[in-house]
């Protein structure tokens, strides 16, 4: 498969505008290059810098930009359509803020150029106290202080952990993880979520995943990180939709099941969620932008969650709901 990377042009000012369309366009993985935050960064004065590359001194004169990769098929195409028309919007009407030129490039790459890419600006980095994050091509040194190294490849799958969703996901798994917890995780991507949970002492973890790709790179994560099929079992299809499968993955089995998707989506799966449960099990919620809070929690309430624990971050939140 190819994919289009589509980079728009703007200020400091137009990042924030534009990722927010990208979000409300479920387009939630962008690569921001803000040269005002570099500027910041170089300026600050409480910093005492004694050498910084000077490749790092010349983000700050290039022109801001968003970058987001979409898939070359339909679907990505009627993104990029609709992409092009919130720029159109905004250039006839920016509000009186300097948004720069507005500007939109595209460039067409196969899945190794895509790869590499996203390689660039994928480095080691901890989730909560417990957890270091890093990429298959990365070495990383450990420090003195113990930690859980988790090694992933997210390949064309989203999840490698720097998103907010996703963090918030890990902290609250790292948060609630008991010895011999049984763990769903429903649209598991990469596999980052089943995998932590897997390291950080559950007894087995199933995921689901409606894309074949994503079976197979989660599979492959598993492995990376000496986790095997006898502890992570890993399915293809809709839960939603497929008795069969749901009856494969099983009823009133497990402990906690880990979702990270989107709010319209959770919310469409989340009548399957107590058949999976164990009672008082535990459904932890990522993915969901602050405007639908409400909506979900009611939804979870509705279905027999009471909620434990609501986490935010900038303009996600992650909710904790126990079967009761």
């Amino acid at each position: 498969m190819n994919w289009t990377e589509v980079s728009i042009y703007t200020t400091t000012n137009g990042i924030e505008i534009i990722n927010g369309a990208m979000l409300k366009l479920n387009i939630n993985d962008a690569v921001i290059e803000d040269a005002g935050i570099f500027e910041d960064f170089l300026n600050n004065e409480t910093l005492n810098w004694d050498y910084y590359d000077e490749e790092l001194a010349k983000m700050k004169d290039r022109e801001s930009c968003i970058k987001v990769y979409l898939a070359d098929n339909d679907q990505g195409r009627e993104l990029l359509g609709k992409i092009c028309e919130f720029i159109d919007r905004l250039k006839k009407d920016s509000g009186g803020i300097d948004l720069g030129r507005l500007e939109i490039e595209t460039n067409v790459l196969n899945d190794e150029d895509w790869a590499n890419n996203w390689k660039q600006y994928f480095k080691p980095f901890a989730v909560g106290d417990k957890i270091i994050i890093k990429p298959s091509w990365e070495n990383y040194t450990e420090t003195a202080e113990e930690k859980i190294i988790l090694e992933i490849d997210p390949g064309m799958s989203f999840g490698t952990g720097q998103h907010h969703t996703t963090r918030l996901c890990i902290e609250q798994i790292i948060k609630y993880m008991k010895k011999d917890t049984e763990v769903l995780d429903l649209g598991c991507g990469s596999g980052i979520l089943s995998i932590a949970a897997l390291l950080l002492g559950a007894k087995s973890c199933a995921g689901v995943d409606i894309d074949e790709n994503a079976v197979r790179i989660a599979r492959e994560n598993a492995a990376l990180n000496n986790i095997h099929g006898d502890r992570f079992a890993v399915y293809c299809g809709d839960v939603t939709e497929d008795e069969k499968l749901r009856e494969e993955i099983g009823y009133n089995k497990y402990d906690m099941i880990a979702v990270n998707i989107i709010a319209q989506i959770i919310m469409g799966m989340s009548e399957t969620f107590p058949k999976f449960l164990k009672k008082g099990g535990l459904v932890i919620a990522s993915g969901i932008i602050k405007e639908y809070s409400d909506e979900v929690i009611e939804n979870f309430k509705s279905l027999g969650f009471e909620i434990l624990e609501i986490s935010d971050s900038e303009e996600w939140i992650s909710i904790v709901g126990q079967l009761v």
